[in-house]
């Protein structure tokens, strides 16, 4: 049963926990969202719910059609290549520009802090605080770059790769050590103003990322080949 944690509103409520069932498989890719089914289970009214699942469509984790209903979106190899297609180019350009601008003394301590959080969390097998201390460090650097429509453009897509990445993260201990150490080199080389240096290290972040869950579907999918992402320096020419 799903459990709306404490928001502002009903509808924030209902929002966080559809995001969170779909984040960790309680509801699967291509679950239907039945209203009434879901009151019950969150024991509040069908419209803030409605306007949860209107807000996730916006993200791209649901897909409403008229008169039928709505869906969480299905995984495949092709939305998870457009999804970090997507988010190398937007990421890579954020570092660039929040290394070049320079971050500030009390960010860089949010970022460690957002990092030191994700490391206890991992180890402790807490994954929904891990995530969101994820979250806040990477958005800690790219709401460096200063360019807001930037930031609100990786908001989506990063979203969307959560979905991806969940199945891969419920057994995280391989990826402890090599994520704190790519991570801590990525706020060094902003604190550095070394741009070419953090384009470098979020795009192969995001490639190994993408090749653990590629690889996964691909065995799903009948053997399907997955693309290929840009490297760094295709990026860099």
């Amino acid at each position: 049963m799903l459990k709306p944690p404490p928001r502002a509103t009903a509808a924030d409520g209902a929002e966080a926990a559809l995001f969170q069932g779909i984040m960790d498989g309680t509801i699967p890719p291509g679950s239907p969202l039945r209203l009434q089914d879901l009151s019950k289970q969150l024991g509040m009214s069908m419209m803030p719910i409605r306007e949860a699942i209107q807000r996730l469509e916006s993200l791209g984790l649901v897909e409403i059609i008229a008169h039928k209903g709505a869906w969480v979106r299905p995984l495949s190899l092709d939305d998870l290549y457009d999804t970090y297609f997507t988010r190398v180019h937007l990421e890579a350009i954020a570092l660039s520009e929040a290394a070049k601008r320079g971050i500030s003394a009390d960010d860089a301590r949010r970022a460690r802090v957002a990092l030191s959080e994700r490391r206890v969390r991992l180890e402790l097998g807490d994954l929904l605080t891990s995530r969101d201390a994820h979250e806040r460090f990477h958005f800690t650097l790219y709401e460096t770059s200063g360019s807001t429509w930037l930031v609100h453009s990786i908001w989506p897509v990063w979203r969307n790769s959560e979905r991806y990445r969940g199945s891969a993260m419920r057994h995280p201990e391989h990826l402890i050590e090599p994520e704190a150490e790519s991570h801590l080199a990525m706020l060094e080389a902003v604190e550095a103003g070394d741009s070419s240096s953090a384009v470098q290290l979020i795009v192969e972040h995001l490639n190994t990322s993408y090749e653990i869950v590629a690889a996964s579907l691909a065995s799903q999918e009948d053997g399907a080949s997955p693309k290929v992402l840009p490297t760094a320096d295709d990026l860099l020419g």
